[in-house]
């Protein structure tokens, strides 16, 4: 079912900071995508795996990238695409580390006037919006809740969730926040 929805979504989509899909494949049971080849791999691998930090001008591109990706799929598109996974390995880049936003196989499509109707959780832990959990009501605001944790990986070269730390990203930052120097 993830696979049909992603077919018939993103086949229809078209921007310049989402993930081309060339091609699909059935058979024996097994359903296959193709996608435009990403020379340089996903984003957590460049924050999270590779020795080499990305430059801040290249964050920069990399943010506003996601950003006129999100707008795109929430406002600009026929329909509201909501895409329920938006996280650092769903983020592919370019020869020119230009994003392209992928993996559509969770996302939903919404009338833009009357709002989130899905119901059931699904996403990645770490990226998912409170109110998300709390309701199972997926919605743009969700989805922008995801942007800011890949926005805070961005900037501080953490994960969202990483079990050899004893706190989250969000609960990090909120301490930082709170200390009487930060600013």
């Amino acid at each position: 079912m993830e696979y049909t929805t992603e077919v018939k979504t993103i086949s229809r989509l078209r921007h310049r900071n989402l993930v081309q899909l060339i091609g699909w494949c059935h058979d024996g049971g097994e359903f296959h995508l193709v996608y435009e080849y990403m020379p340089n791999g996903s984003l957590d691998y460049h924050l999270f795996r590779n020795k080499n930090p990305l430059a801040w001008t290249v964050r920069h591109k990399i943010s506003l990238g996601l950003a006129s990706a999100l707008l795109y799929l929430h406002e600009e598109w026929e329909q509201c695409v909501v895409h329920r996974d938006i996280k650092s390995s769903n983020i592919m880049l370019d020869s020119n580390f230009n994003v392209k936003l992928g993996d559509f196989g969770l996302a939903r499509l919404m009338d833009h006037e009357l709002g989130p109707k899905t119901t059931g959780l699904a996403g990645t832990l770490g990226y998912l919006a409170p109110e998300y959990v709390t309701t199972c009501r997926a919605s743009k605001e969700s989805d922008i809740y995801s942007f800011g944790i890949v926005a805070l990986e961005i900037a501080t070269g953490k994960k969202s969730i990483d079990p050899r730390e004893d706190k989250g990203l969000v609960e990090w930052v909120g301490i930082i926040m709170e200390e009487e120097n930060f600013f």
